[in-house]
């Protein structure tokens, strides 16, 4: 399966192509990355606004556009996009509710040993401030093409954290399987002793880590969370509640994002809640995988933490 895993740039360029094509109001706007639209310039020029990098001016353009009638979507580097345009994202966007679809590629630390400038574990964070805004963490690249398809053309804001590289597959890469509702919360694997709710890349790593902890003889349930606003508060509560240990994995700040709504869901249920999430420390100059193992949401860091909280062995032995 991993020979045919694509990046979700790769995964959502034709669903973005085949929205354009059957909506006749839906443009696109790109600031000097076009990955995302090529096939839309291929096709129709005419629905393709490049503004060079100069990312407040992309999401004040389709602002304007959307003003006007059209449904833009928008693409551009996360870290950039997010903060640099961030007062136009609020007063001309989210404040109005405008039906601007955003599209952020690298979130979290995808940009790896680009170091800090290019990483954005603070996008969850500032998204979730705006009023209005959906906010989306794909799983892998079939999960991201899903997640478009089902809010494209846009309808009201929404922001959705695409990876800049190719992902381990969480769901089948071929598109034979749907990976399901990206509104719901996925259970991707049974298990009575902890459940370990992630989102992003961080999906995968908890599923690798729910492997780990099965050598320790822990049966080990994991879900995917793929949106994170409007955030699926009550299914969240069912599935934790009366759970021996309820563990949060993502590629965010600690203080934000599926962690702290989790806590919320869980409030009053007396479920033991272990947060895994970025800290603050300055990255080392390191690939995605490096990264994630630094801030201790990688794999191994996953099934560590479980092991600790539910039989006290401490860091188990490495087995990569």
């Amino acid at each position: 399966m991993s020979g045919t895993a694509r990046s979700m740039r790769a995964a959502c360029a034709p669903v973005i192509a085949e929205t354009v094509r059957r909506c006749p109001d839906l443009i696109t706007l790109g600031a000097d990355g076009q990955a995302l639209f090529g096939t839309v310039i291929g096709e129709s020029p005419e629905r393709y606004v490049e503004v060079g990098i100069a990312e407040s001016n992309l999401v004040g353009v389709a602002a304007g556009l959307a003003r006007t009638g059209w449904r833009p979507v928008v693409g551009a580097m996360a870290p950039f996009l997010v903060r640099r345009a961030y007062e136009q994202l609020r007063l001309d966007v989210a404040l109005p509710g405008l039906p601007v679809a955003l599209l952020g590629v690298g979130g979290g630390l995808g940009y790896g040993a680009l170091g800090p400038t290019h990483h954005a574990v603070d996008d969850i964070a500032l998204m979730s401030a705006l009023p209005h805004m959906g906010i989306y963490c794909p799983a892998d690249a079939a999960d991201a093409a899903h997640v478009l398809r089902h809010f494209l053309p846009p309808t009201r804001p929404a922001y959705v954290r695409l990876s800049s590289r190719v992902d381990p597959p969480v769901f089948r890469p071929d598109g034979t399987a749907e990976p399901g509702d990206p509104h719901e919360v996925r259970v991707l694997r049974g298990g009575a002793d902890a459940l370990l709710l992630a989102t992003g890349r961080c999906v995968a790593e908890a599923s690798a880590a729910a492997e780990r902890c099965a050598a320790h003889g822990l049966d080990v349930a994991v879900a995917a969370v793929t949106c994170l606003r409007p955030f699926p508060t009550d299914q969240v509560r069912a599935l934790g509640e009366n759970r021996p240990l309820v563990v949060t994995a993502a590629e965010e700040l600690g203080h934000c994002g599926l962690g702290a709504a989790v806590a919320e869901a869980l409030r009053g249920s007396g479920t033991p809640l272990l947060r895994l999430a970025v800290d603050d420390r300055h990255p080392p100059v390191g690939e995605h995988d490096e990264l994630l193992a630094f801030h201790g949401v990688d794999r191994t860091a996953i099934a560590s933490a479980v092991v600790r909280a539910l039989i006290g062995k401490g860091d188990h032995e490495d087995s990569r």
